[in-house]
């Protein structure tokens, strides 16, 4: 027996080496959770046909796809308390979603339409969130921003807090401050000189004589996205599922 047990210690040893090399991986059943929904927003896993409901508090897993139709929107909490508004006509997957204990990656695809990002910040935690879209690369230092994509049309970036570079396929780059925003028509073009949404509130917005005062009140204070021509381009939800493979994807980085 004393032969025997005489290995006990060493084998003990050999086990604690062994777990303190192993990565240290926190496994999850889920990437986010749908915390709000309005209207009619779907979901599909990855390699399935069939598109079923999203409910309040379903737990959506890593290589989803969710839709939203007309007049429709949902919130997603990550597990790392990130938080990805989806708006109206929008189509993304949650491509990748991996929580470690000191970083955290998360890659989002926008296939069409338009969503708000309010990234968690942690001063222990690296984060990086990526937001793919087919014609540029935004990388952010900040908390949260905006991105619109049309195929067609291009992206719009709007910063709303910290720093962004905005840069497309060739490596040409823009530089955002907070309220500022730009726009990437292709991929091979140019980001266009950035505007302050002040600035560009007031190029929208020509005074018009006739106008009540509650009117210009309300124009003054609006700010319209330069893609609003996309409601009147409705398209049938068939299609936008289809844009994946018409459109190829690269990287919006947001990272700390």
């Amino acid at each position: 027996m004393k032969i025997r047990f005489k290995f006990l210690p060493v084998l003990f040893i050999l086990l604690l080496v062994a777990l303190c090399q192993a990565p240290a991986v926190s496994a999850q059943d889920f990437s986010a959770k749908a915390t709000a929904i309005e209207g009619d927003v779907t979901c599909k896993a990855d390699g399935e046909s069939a598109w079923k409901p999203v409910t309040v508090g379903m737990e959506l897993k890593e290589g989803v796809y969710i839709m939203t139709a007309f007049e429709s929107s949902c919130a997603l909490e990550f597990q790392d308390k990130s938080v990805l508004n989806v708006k109206e006509l929008s189509k993304i997957q949650i491509s990748k979603f991996a929580l470690q204990a000191k970083s955290v990656n998360a890659n989002v695809s926008l296939f069409n339409g338009k969503v708000k990002a309010t990234v968690h910040r942690d001063i222990d935690t690296k984060t990086e969130f990526q937001v793919k879209t087919p014609v540029s690369t935004i990388s952010v230092r900040g908390t949260e921003e905006e991105i619109y994509y049309s195929p067609g049309f291009g992206v719009e970036v709007q910063n709303i807090s910290g720093i962004v570079e905005v840069m497309n396929h060739i490596g040409q780059t823009q530089t955002l401050a907070k309220g500022d925003n730009t726009e990437v028509p292709k991929e091979t073009k140019a980001p266009k000189p950035v505007q302050h949404m002040a600035e560009k509130t007031k190029k929208d917005f020509v005074k018009n004589s006739a106008a009540t005062e509650e009117e210009e009140e309300f124009k003054a204070n609006v700010a319209v996205p330069s893609f609003d021509q996309i409601s009147d381009m409705l398209r049938d939800l068939s299609e936008i599922s289809r844009e994946k493979e018409a459109h190829p994807t690269t990287n919006i980085v947001i990272s700390w």
